[in-house]
Formats: structure tokens, C-alpha cells, sequence
């Protein structure tokens, strides 16, 4: 018999995403060293964002909370939602509590801002630990009920404290090797764009629904998947949406002179299909983004926009690396 997954406490409102849920989001496909297996993230969910890996079998959960004053109980009490998907029937990689600085009081190495429990000194700990253990007896109904289970869970653990700015966050998405090719003001802008469609996501009722796997999740589309907030970057600093023929730059047009109107949507329809593959192929989507930084960089310095009087400037000698990004 299989075992289902409830949903509960969930935003029933649309609420607004607090700019700490689009750190969250941020920080698990952008700064991590296992970014690349998260392939989508949910919003208000299994918990504030979690992200799932490709084959939808593990969780990277986070409770986001941004309060400048937490003290050690009010962090157990809010270690509750980790705990209680530690204790569900689906797999969950790893529990992460995304918070501003603690007090330096509480850590054993104040220098760190990602860290176990290991580096929290005891009494805090102990604390911390009472707050989670009140905060099941509240929800669970029982004192001493799953404190094994409360041990081995705070071991896996991981506080994670945000010490960046919203455009840096945006900006550690991008494989550009230059990171200023836009404003500050730019990159935050995106990760206010990225705020709102996460807001409208939440715009759903899934409370007490409940699923036997985790892709089950999908079904009620409160997700991003991280490719489509890579292209939504790319297409804010590129200026139009690269893989939709409508918004093709009119100086490309004159390329299409000659052609017949089949023939030109052929056209186009291979340009955005070599485009589709280079910038979703984890092989070679870094050189999709050297590129595209290329011409950026290019038509910042240069007035004209003539497409063949451009590629002889950047690509003079390029030689093509992958079957698909002809030139």
C-alpha cells in the first residue's frame, strides 16, 4: 500500500513571495555545488522552495524565515516543517534553514554562514532542540514523541545565512564571464521580475491535497523549472524572447530577402531549434551563453547592427565546436 504526501499550511491566498523565498530559489539552482542536478523548483509546497533533481526522487527543502532577531527557541519551532518532511514517506536530499545572520553568540566559528549544527555552540543547540521539541508536542500531540528521529535530524541540518544582494544573486545564474555587462539596477529589476512570477504561482489552492510520488507535484504547476529562469534571464539582457520566431530582431530580416514565405519560416524554425538545443544542452550550454556575451559586448562598443558586418567582427576565425551552433 502506498503512503501519500499532504499537503498542509500552505499559502491558501496569493500571497506575495517574499524576496527571501527568490534568494532561496537563487541560492539552490545558482550556489550550490550540486545546482546542476536540481531540474525544478516548487514554491510553497513541500515547504517555502524546495528543489527536485530530473528523475523527481530527491528534495532539496528549504524553510526561509527573515527575521533579524532569532533567538534559539524560535528557530526549533521553525525547524518544524523540515522536521516534518524528514519524518514523510518521500525522499528528501537535504533540509536547509535559509535565515539573515545569527548572533555571533550562537556559532562556535562566527566566520562561517553555511554550517551544521556542529558549529553552534551547546547551549544554543539545546535550546534550539527545545524549541523543535515543543513545537511537535503542539502539532503532534504527544512530549517524547519521534525524539529519536528529532536527534538524527538535527545532524542533517544545514543553516544557511543570506549575505548578498538581490542582483547578486541574478547575476550568479549567468555563465557570463563578465558578470557587469548590465547595471545593478538591471539584475535587480530580474530578480524583482522573477519575485512576481513566483507570486503567481502561488496563485492556487492545493491545501490537504495529497500525492504518492514526488513528479505528482508537477500536476499542480506551483514550479519553475531552472532552465526557464536561466532563459528568462538571458532574454532580459538579451532583449527579446530567443526562441520565439515573433521576436526575431528586425535586422535579421534582410537575411530572409529572396526567400518565400515557407522557406523563411523553415528558416527561422531551425535557427530556434540550433538555438533550443545549444542553450538546453548541459554539454555545451556554457559556450551558448560565451557567445551570446560576445555579441552583447560587441554591439555595446559598435553602432552598426548589420548581422554579417557583426559576425566577421566577433567570429572571424570560429570554428564550430558543436553540430548545432552554425553561425
Amino acid at each position: 500500500m502506498s503512503i501519500s504526501y499532504k499537503f498542509t499550511n500552505t499559502e491558501i491566498n496569493n500571497k506575495k513571495a517574499h524576496d527571501y523565498e527568490t534568494k532561496s530559489l537563487l541560492y539552490l539552482i545558482g550556489r550550490r555545488k550540486d545546482s546542476k542536478e536540481i531540474e525544478y523548483v516548487t514554491f510553497d509546497c513541500f515547504n517555502d522552495v524546495s528543489g527536485v533533481n530530473k528523475n523527481s526522487d530527491k528534495i532539496w527543502d528549504i524553510q526561509s524565515k527573515n527575521e533579524k532577531s532569532l533567538n534559539p527557541k524560535k528557530i526549533g519551532k521553525y525547524l518544524f516543517t523540515l522536521f516534518d518532511n524528514f519524518i514523510s514517506s518521500l525522499e528528501f536530499k537535504e533540509f536547509i534553514f535559509f535565515s539573515p545572520p545569527l548572533n555571533t553568540n550562537y556559532k562556535k566559528d562566527e566566520k562561517l554562514n553555511i554550517y551544521s549544527v556542529s558549529n553552534i555552540e551547546s547551549k544554543t543547540l539545546e535550546r534550539i532542540r527545545n524549541g523543535l521539541k515543543e513545537e511537535v508536542k503542539r502539532v503532534k500531540g504527544s512530549k517524547d514523541i519521534y525524539s529519536v528521529e528529532q536527534t538524527e535530524f538535527l545532524k542533517k541540518v544545514i543553516f544557511v545565512e543570506d549575505i548578498g544582494l538581490e542582483n547578486e544573486y541574478v547575476k550568479t545564474i549567468t555563465k557570463f564571464k563578465n558578470v557587469d555587462l548590465k547595471t545593478d539596477a538591471f539584475y535587480k529589476s530580474v530578480f524583482q521580475d522573477l519575485r512576481d512570477i513566483q507570486s503567481a504561482k502561488k496563485n492556487t489552492y492545493i491545501e490537504n491535497s495529497e500525492i504518492v510520488e514526488i513528479r505528482e507535484v508537477l500536476n499542480f504547476h506551483r514550479h519553475l523549472y531552472a532552465k526557464d529562469i536561466e532563459l528568462l534571464i538571458i532574454s532580459r539582457i538579451i532583449g527579446c524572447e530567443i526562441f520565439n520566431y515573433q521576436s526575431i530582431p528586425i535586422y535579421f530580416s534582410p537575411l530572409l530577402d529572396g526567400y518565400d514565405l515557407e522557406d523563411r519560416r523553415d528558416i527561422i524554425q531551425d535557427c530556434n531549434s540550433n538555438l533550443s538545443r545549444a542553450f538546453y544542452n548541459k554539454n555545451c550550454n556554457r559556450l551558448f551563453w560565451n557567445l551570446c556575451e560576445e555579441i552583447i559586448k560587441c554591439l555595446e562598443k559598435h553602432e552598426s547592427r548589420d548581422i554579417e558586418e557583426l559576425f566577421e567582427s566577433i567570429f572571424p576565425d570560429y570554428k564550430m565546436k558543436i553540430s548545432y551552433l552554425t553561425l
